[in-house]
Order: C-alpha cells, then sequence, then structure tokens
C-alpha cells in the first residue's frame, strides 16, 4: 500500500512538472552554441582549457596569472603589477568576445598570500570605475609558476 501511494505521488510531481515546464515559452528554444575565445597571434598552451567560452551573451573566462602573452613569464615580482597584468589579458579576452569590464558580473581572486590583498585590490579596482562585479577573494596553498595572483571571470552582455 505505501509503494503505491508514494509511486502516485511521484507521478502527480512529475506531472505537475511537466504542466510546468511546458508552459514557459523558452522552455522549447534550442540551446545556444558554444564558442572558444582566443586571442588572435597568441599560440595555443596545449592544456586543456580555453581562454574564455562564450555561450549566447555570457562569456566564461579562465583563471589567468600576470604573465606576458608572448613570453609567459612573470611581468611583475609583486602582486599590483601581476594584477595589472591579468586585468589587461582579461580585458583582451573580453574584448575578442565583444565585451568589456562593464559587462563582467562576477570575479574570483586567488592569492597565494592573502596579505596582498590590499596591494592586489588597489590594482584592481582600478578597472572598475563604476559598479564593480560580485567578487570572492580567496588565499591558495599555491598558484601555477609561483605567481602571486589569479583571476577568472563571468561577464553577460545585456541588451
Amino acid at each position: 500500500m505505501r509503494f503505491a501511494k508514494i509511486t502516485i505521488l511521484i507521478a502527480i510531481a512529475a506531472a505537475a512538472s511537466l504542466l510546468l515546464l511546458g508552459s514557459n515559452k523558452n522552455f522549447h528554444q534550442p540551446v545556444q552554441h558554444k564558442e572558444a575565445v582566443r586571442l588572435p597571434g597568441i599560440q595555443a598552451t596545449g592544456l586543456p582549457y580555453s581562454p574564455a567560452i562564450k555561450v549566447g551573451n555570457m562569456m566564461f573566462l579562465s583563471g589567468v596569472i600576470g604573465t606576458d602573452l608572448k613570453t609567459g613569464e612573470l611581468v611583475s615580482p609583486d602582486v599590483a603589477g601581476q594584477t595589472r597584468q591579468c586585468m589587461e589579458k582579461l580585458k583582451a579576452v573580453l574584448h575578442q568576445g565583444g565585451m568589456d569590464f562593464s559587462d563582467v558580473v562576477r570575479a574570483t581572486v586567488y592569492l597565494a598570500d592573502i596579505n596582498d590583498y590590499n596591494n592586489m585590490n588597489k590594482a584592481y579596482a582600478s578597472y572598475f570605475l563604476k559598479d564593480p562585479p560580485a567578487r570572492a577573494c580567496v588565499q591558495v596553498a599555491k598558484l601555477v609558476r609561483e605567481a602571486k595572483v589569479e583571476i577568472s571571470m563571468i561577464a553577460i552582455k545585456v541588451k
């Protein structure tokens, strides 16, 4: 008897879900195309990631560290210089995808040392003069190439 009640409840829930989803006008629209965004003239790293993925009006930017695009070497020994380079790289990828910092809605900052927070924040803040995105900042055990900072972002182009 208990099994029959559970089965009936599941069937009712499934039917209700189908009715609700079926009434949603956007439910039957096709899935949008996924496109990798890369900077022209920059050699691929051979690593299994894309600098950014764009789906419709959204772009998901991979984390970047403060390396020179041509040499792959860190541009500065300090967190402020590395932060500026991260932001310049992200700016270039955003531009390649038809966006800019005003479209960024979420950022994540990874610091090798949380004591670098103030210096990172000063450099970072100079790129968002109005309505900065939501952000998380965390200390991690270690970053690639002994970098002091890594930054990733999500951007949405609002029409």
